[in-house]
């Protein structure tokens, strides 16, 4: 992997994070990688010969991300559609996308320059808004794409299809379309399956259904994934990975499917999948009072 230009996206409401970023600068421009910075962190740091310009991170070699999982997200917004893989160093609670920590980012960094990294191609879906044969809005996420109500608006009823096939009708808060990657967020929550993030799926949860009967389901990468809005009373939100949201009305359908690009996310292998969920998630552990 060839570096010589790298993005960073910090969190600027951290300030461990904005910190750290200072050693980052320092740590890259000593071996003469060019640096660019979010305008906002920028100014932060006090470092506005930094600041990205109108290009923003675009043509960037690697996107380095210093915060929580959700500062990643953010990332993958920008980085997927052009390729640039990301890697992400945990500041937050989870970190369950993050491979590297703050006290291994230089090693692991001196991995990448020597090629000796691995880049995953992470999955990722994408929703589209269709009123009146039309697409109104587009959304991307790596974790997940969520219908769900408004804060005063009782329970949805949305109609669902799998591949054109009709096989529920949701009466529900809602309802999450995850990936792999996005299996320990909220999907988990609402009661959906942990998935091995590299494997080619989406899962398809309802929040809160009012129904015994109604479970997660697990469906091939290729599938597309039918929602219709029917009659309801109030708002009914669409996001892809807690970001912008998008109000839709009675007869809406969205249309969940597996995006055109993938996230590449930059694996060191500190730890794997299935000692996060054990460690992260208590998984399998007893719990005493």
């Amino acid at each position: 992997m060839g570096i010589r230009e790298v993005g960073l996206i910090v969190n600027p409401s951290k300030w461990q994070a904005l910190s750290f970023a200072h050693e980052v600068v320092a740590w890259l421009a000593a071996r003469d990688i060019t640096v660019r910075v979010e305008a906002e962190a920028a100014a932060r740091m006090e470092r506005p010969d930094l600041a990205t310009g109108d290009g923003g991170l675009l043509g960037v070699d690697l996107i380095i991300t210093l915060g929580g999982d959700g500062t990643i997200l953010a990332a993958s917004q920008v980085a997927a559609p052009h390729g640039i893989p990301v890697l992400g160093v945990h500041m937050g609670q989870f970190g369950f996308i993050a491979e590297t920590h703050p006290d291994d980012l230089f090693a692991d960094m001196e991995k990448v320059l020597a090629g000796q990294a691995k880049v995953e191609e992470r999955m990722m879906v994408r929703g589209d808004v269709v009123r009146a044969g039309s697409i109104l809005h587009t959304a991307y996420g790596l974790n997940d794409i969520v219908l769900n109500k408004g804060a005063r608006t009782r329970m949805l009823q949305l109609e669902t299809s799998f591949g054109g096939d009709f096989v529920v009708s949701y009466l529900a808060d809602g309802v999450v379309v995850a990936t792999p990657t996005g299996s320990t967020a909220y999907a988990l929550s609402a009661g959906g399956p942990l998935v091995e993030p590299t494997v080619q799926a989406l899962m398809v949860t309802p929040i809160c259904p009012h129904s015994l009967a109604a479970r997660p389901l697990v469906v091939p990468a290729s599938e597309v994934i039918t929602l219709s809005v029917e009659a309801n009373g109030g708002e009914v939100l669409l996001s892809a990975d807690s970001g912008q949201v998008f109000t839709l009305a009675a007869g809406d359908r969205v249309e969940a499917r597996r995006a055109e690009f993938s996230a590449r996310i930059v694996a060191i292998r500190h730890a794997s999948f299935y000692h996060k969920v054990r460690k992260r998630l208590l998984w399998g552990e007893r719990l005493n009072a």
